[in-house]
């Protein structure tokens, strides 16, 4: 476990020291010569450290009375291992292992090992009177809710009824969701399938099918065979939203990494530009349409660009498509259970600026519309400025658009009949649908 912790710890540092995005951050620290269950453990831990790194934060600094540990990496072993500690009633580990396992960690960094009795001290101190140190962080907003203060302010103020349900969704484990290729089975077939290879789901649609546990896609039957994606539930409302006929003529903006793409030539035989800015992201675009084409009947027709999507000379040729999905770059705050990285890595101006670059790009590709075509805009945020007001202000500028029924904003659901409340809840969306008028 000192490994991982070591590992887990320098991983959270290139997140919150550098800016650096989890999975960079965890590919960075990966090594070669180490077993899959350990660099599984270090990821692991990283995904709860990020989670949970308020609290640990807060902590930090109490038990040491300093703003800042020299080196500040320590502050991110740290941190960690208060978080591990903090929870009695599901713990990851037992407190003893985490103390021992943490003094190692710190021995086998030259830059931590001369601190490693101020570890043992803290957390030490720690356990001895732990009530008293979590009621007094919990004073602090962001060791109470493990987001910054601008983060919980902003979810208050537009989600009076819902913003505890969403933080609180945002600190579970997300759930592994599938969605099963109609043209191949049902969800009930599959589900049984899965059954069959030992493996316990819940069947939520008609093509949807929730595991009991999360596996490695290669242990799905039929993966590789474009038989089921993995994909949540928020996400799988995309596809049937855009009403889609064989034949169409389709835009698929902002694909990557195309799972909304995959599910498209599902429901119909359509033609699909997939546009995305990123090379390497539209790779997994064609990667994902290669694997499903195995089980579609038929060769897809998609085309993979890579181009900003509001530069239309650099790739429309100047017929309009019959219908768009267009899925806009955003904040991530509707994954954040996901990835937990995006509360720490975004700012409260982002925001602004990411709307900005929304308005521009749903102009744009209006543009390309043909008339009595649609538009489904898609984000996955639960800010009010890349929803609700963004499609207000689009239908403002546009006389020619009329918005159609669409779910709006999708907020968790949490069960409390079930052990783990937001297991079947998705991910925090916006949908909004518009039809071209003729222009008057």
């Amino acid at each position: 476990m000192a490994y991982a912790l070591l590992h887990a710890a320098k991983v959270v540092g290139l997140v919150m020291d550098q800016g650096m995005s989890l999975d960079r951050a965890i590919a960075s620290v990966s090594s070669k010569d180490r077993a899959a269950q350990a660099q599984g453990a270090v990821q692991d831990l990283a995904y709860f450290g990020l989670r949970w790194y308020g609290r640990g934060a807060v902590l930090t600094r109490f038990l040491t009375n300093k703003p800042r540990l020299n080196p500040a990496s320590l502050n991110d072993l740290m941190a960690l291992c208060l978080a591990l500690l903090w929870d009695d009633e599901h713990p990851k580990y037992s407190a003893h292992t985490v103390v021992d396992q943490a003094v190692c960690a710190a021995q086998a960094n030259p830059d931590w090992v001369k601190a490693k009795g101020l570890v043992n001290a803290c957390l030490r101190s720690f356990l001895r009177d732990k009530a008293n140190w979590k009621t007094r962080a919990e004073k602090d907003v962001v060791a109470a809710t493990g987001f910054p203060q601008w983060w919980v302010k902003k979810v208050k103020a537009q989600h009076p009824a819902h913003w505890q349900q969403l933080l609180e969704q945002a600190n579970t484990h997300p759930p592994m969701t599938l969605r099963v290729n109609q043209r191949v089975c049902s969800a009930a077939e599959y589900a049984e399938r899965l059954a069959a290879a030992g493996l316990a789901a819940t069947v939520l649609g008609k093509s949807t099918v929730l595991l009991a546990k999360p596996v490695p896609v290669h242990e799905l039957p039929g993966f590789e065979q474009g038989h089921v994606s993995v994909q949540d539930l928020a996400a799988q409302m995309a596809a049937p939203l855009m009403d889609l006929k064989d034949g169409m003529r389709v835009l698929d903006a902002c694909a990557a990494p195309g799972g909304k793409t995959g599910h498209m030539l599902e429901l119909a035989d359509v033609d699909v530009l997939a546009l995305d800015s990123s090379q390497p992201r539209l790779q997994r675009v064609e990667e994902n349409i290669a694997r499903l084409a195995r089980g579609l009947g038929f060769i897809p027709r998609v085309v993979c660009k890579a181009a900003a999507a509001e530069n239309l000379d650099q790739w429309w040729g100047g017929k309009p498509f019959d219908a768009i999905l267009l899925d806009l770059p955003c904040s991530g705050s509707g994954v954040v259970r996901r990835h937990p990285d995006i509360r720490w890595l975004r700012r409260e101006s982002d925001v602004a600026q990411l709307s900005q670059i929304q308005h521009k790009i749903l102009d744009t590709l209006w543009s390309t519309l043909a008339v009595n075509g649609t538009l489904l805009l898609v984000t996955c945020s639960v800010f009010s400025e890349e929803g609700p007001d963004l499609a207000k202000a689009f239908l403002d500028r546009h006389p020619d658009a009329q918005a159609l029924a669409a779910p709006g904003v999708v907020l968790p659901q949490p069960d409390p009949s079930l052990d783990q409340p937001y297991q079947t809840s998705p991910d925090g969306f916006f949908y909004a649908k518009f039809i071209k008028k003729q222009s008057i």
